[in-house]
């Protein structure tokens, strides 16, 4: 008999795991029991379900695939999207650096023609795009020294620097307040602007409104009423730094620059003077410029200019359609003679109607007037009477019968019984005369 080792008697932990019961109760003997598996899952059940579709190496691949597809074309579209828009650029400034080139050559001549106020709108266009093209700023002021004006040139106007203010801030908000009540812009900005620099945020969202509301207003003003069209886009561009601009700004604005447009050609261009002015007067043609010219007479001046420009070109035919389209703008009685004479320009020498007398009348006889002197005369006559009666051809006239110069009274004339009768005129008659049987 076999006595118990130390291991069995001592008592040992229990396995709570151990000594529940288990659906199959393996013997002692025998083997360890399997691990139970796991409940079958949908996944497993469906292998075409959507995970196991996303976990394929197939999807993964053609996912990345497309992914990268997407990124090259998204690369290429940025690329091709700049080099265009470089492009793009590039022949704009180019186009534009020839257009200012030309305007410049034009204005040196007009300078040697006298013509400097028309030199000095040209300069100053081009300074306005490019401060330093060429030597642009040295030939304006030459030009606005000879000529006499008193401004100077600027690339653009600068924003008022008022004054600086003593008074506190709440003081000036209180005056920029009233002075946009009373409607005066320039002193409102200036005012704001004082106050902007005593105290950046100082009520900033008021202060930053009645900013735009000024400038936009201002612009206005300048637009419309004073014809002041650089300054009134100056001010519209400082007011979009605060909002956009309304669509009524956004409409004068438009105006402006087509007004502007028109005058960088203005006579010099008239083709395209008349296309930018035509724009604008079908829109505004009352706006003026601050010399007082309306759009609607540059559209009218521009077409009768290119009219001339035409005919002295010898275009009489396209001269006098822009002629007739003048005409049609404005009735002008001083313009029709100019354009009558390029309609027969026009029509040329070969369709002018010429009466070219093709015979020559020559009169067939000539009448001479001859003096009747009463009683018997001394010219013969040559006298047929018919009938039997026997009448000499040739009746001579009795020898005693006085010339027409010592024609006689009546009372001598001799009786026509003196007058031979045919018998005795046998001598010179024949002496038988057929007669009708």
């Amino acid at each position: 008999m076999m006595l118990p080792s130390d291991s069995d008697t001592v008592p040992r932990r229990t396995d709570p795991q151990r000594t529940q019961p288990s659906a199959t109760a393996p013997s002692k003997s025998g083997p360890p029991p399997a691990k139970p598996s796991k409940p079958a899952t949908p996944a497993d059940q469906n292998p075409g379900c959507l995970r196991g579709f996303l976990r394929s190496p197939l999807v993964i691949a053609s996912l990345v695939v497309l992914l990268g597809l997407f990124l090259v074309t998204a690369a290429s579209a940025a690329t091709g999207w700049t080099l265009g828009l470089n492009q793009f650029n590039a022949t704009a400034t180019f186009e534009s650096g020839l257009y200012m080139l030309d305007q410049y050559n034009l204005a040196l001549t007009d300078v040697e023609a006298g013509n400097y106020s028309l030199a000095r709108q040209r300069l100053e266009y081009i300074f306005s795009q490019n401060p330093e093209f060429l030597d642009v700023r040295q030939q304006l002021i030459n030009v606005l020294t000879i000529a006499g004006f008193s401004q100077q040139p600027t690339a653009a106007e600068p924003t008022a620097t008022p004054t600086e203010d003593p008074r506190p801030k709440e003081d000036l908000f209180s005056a920029a307040q009233a002075l946009i009540s009373a409607q005066d812009w320039t002193a409102a900005i200036d005012t704001l602007l004082a106050l902007r620099k005593a105290d950046p945020t100082y009520r900033t969202a008021d202060v930053d409104g009645w900013l735009y509301l000024a400038l936009r207003n201002r612009g206005v003003i300048n637009i419309i009423q004073l014809g002041l069209f650089e300054p009134g886009l100056y001010d519209f561009s400082l007011a979009e730094a605060f909002g956009p601009l309304d669509a009524l700004a956004t409409t004068y604005r438009e105006w402006a620059r087509l007004y502007l447009l028109g005058n960088a050609f203005w006579l010099a261009y008239p083709q395209d003077a008349a296309y930018y002015y035509g724009l604008l007067t079908g829109l505004a043609p009352n706006l003026t410029d601050a010399s007082g010219l309306s759009a609607f007479y540059r559209y009218w001046q521009s077409l009768i200019h290119y009219g001339d420009q035409l005919a002295a070109e010898g275009e009489w035919c396209s001269a006098y359609e822009q002629y007739q389209r003048a005409q049609a703008a404005r009735q002008d009685g001083a313009l029709q003679p100019t354009a009558d004479y390029a309609y027969m320009q026009c029509l040329g020498p070969s369709d002018t109607p010429t009466i070219t007398p093709s015979t020559t009348l020559t009169p067939a006889a000539t009448f001479t007037p001859s003096v009747t002197v009463p009683g018997p005369s001394a010219t013969p006559s040559y006298t047929s009477s018919p009938g039997p009666t026997a009448t000499p051809s040739n009746t001579v006239a009795p020898s005693n019968t006085p010339l027409p110069t010592d024609t006689p009274l009546p009372s001598d004339t001799p009786l026509p019984s003196d007058t031979p009768t045919a018998t005795e005129t046998a001598s010179e008659t024949p002496t038988e005369t057929p007669t009708p049987g």
